[in-house]
């Protein structure tokens, strides 16, 4: 007689490394929890950053797309990694001491991004860089642009209407034409159109461009269209209320035509946008040679309505809580 030996099955290193993952960043968000808590309390109390609490969901599935070149990858653990995260550690600690939010949180963030490389390695980090940067969206920041936003707006209005030959009479972020008095507030800065629109738009970027020059130049006309777009609005809603006088686009109508206005800005962005877009990737030989390349094969129409469904939904945050 004679036995049949079968070959032993070798377990996965993902087995091991995903639990010791998963233990990492719970330990890391239960030590930090106070710091993440104030994330989240933001995230619910403010209009401008009621699109932070999609960005966790989006990574985990930016993640998940690329689960196939992962199963590829072996992880291995970096060691030496502990020694910037304690670095990063000891910044947390001094802006937590000094009672200054934002760079407590971009470290508590930053200390999760730094947890992956650290259990599973630099080239399973690299594989999923875009998805662990994209965290930082989720960080309330921004607001320190509001005066300067204002003062633009203000601007802008008093030129376009002086161009029109409405008359006006300025006096810092308030102004004077035939029909009444106007005046810029925090919420005519156009700062929550800016952040959501810079977030949506580097998302677009990344499922529909592989070449990081088209990526790089949609996140920046993501950042200048709806700084125009908001000039524009402000400057609608003036000549609105002046034309009807001040029967509408005042109050909510004020803030819903701002937010539609928004909307449609933003998909005719995408739909330009998605004229150019790289629906193939070129496809390695060996399935292990592309493993370092962080690039990462355009998405075409399933890329475009992920990413205008992101845009419907942070366009629709602030009316539905109004």
């Amino acid at each position: 007689m004679s036995a049949v030996l079968t070959p032993a099955v070798t377990p996965s290193p993902w087995r091991s490394a995903l639990p010791m993952l998963v233990l990492l960043l719970a330990a890391i968000l239960l030590l930090y929890r106070e710091t993440g808590m104030a994330m989240a309390q933001v995230w619910w109390t403010s209009d401008t950053f009621a699109h932070a609490m999609l960005v966790p969901p989006i990574s985990l599935w930016l993640v998940w797309r690329q689960r196939e070149r992962l199963a590829a990858l072996t992880p291995r653990s970096q060691p030496w990694v502990l020694l910037p995260m304690l670095v990063v550690a000891a910044l947390w600690l001094a802006a937590d001491l000094v009672a200054v939010n934002a760079p407590a949180q971009f470290a508590l963030v930053t200390l999760v991004i730094l947890a992956v490389p650290a259990v599973l390695g630099l080239e399973v980090a690299l594989a999923i860089l875009f998805p662990l940067l994209f965290l930082y969206f989720s960080v309330p920041f921004g607001e320190f642009m509001l005066p300067t936003l204002m003062q633009w707006t203000a601007d802008f209005v008093v030129m376009a209407l002086q161009f029109t030959g409405i008359p006006v009479y300025r006096e810092g972020l308030q102004f004077v034409i035939p029909s009444g008095r106007w005046s810029v507030v925090e919420e005519c800065s156009g700062v929550r159109y800016l952040i959501a629109s810079f977030m949506v738009g580097t998302l677009f970027a990344y499922l529909n461009y592989r070449s990081w020059k088209r990526r790089v130049a949609f996140m920046l006309v993501a950042l200048a269209v709806p700084l125009v777009a908001n000039w524009l609005r402000a400057y609608i809603i003036v000549m609105l209320g002046h034309l009807s006088g001040n029967k509408i686009a005042a109050g909510a109508d004020h803030l819903i035509y701002g937010w539609v206005f928004f909307g449609f800005v933003m998909l005719l962005l995408f739909w330009i946008g998605a004229k150019w877009r790289e629906d193939e990737a070129p496809v390695p030989a060996d399935p292990h040679a592309g493993s370092s390349n962080i690039a990462l094969p355009g998405v075409g129409l399933r890329g475009i309505g992920g990413a205008a469904l992101a845009t419907l939904l942070v366009v629709a945050a602030w009316p539905a809580w109004a």
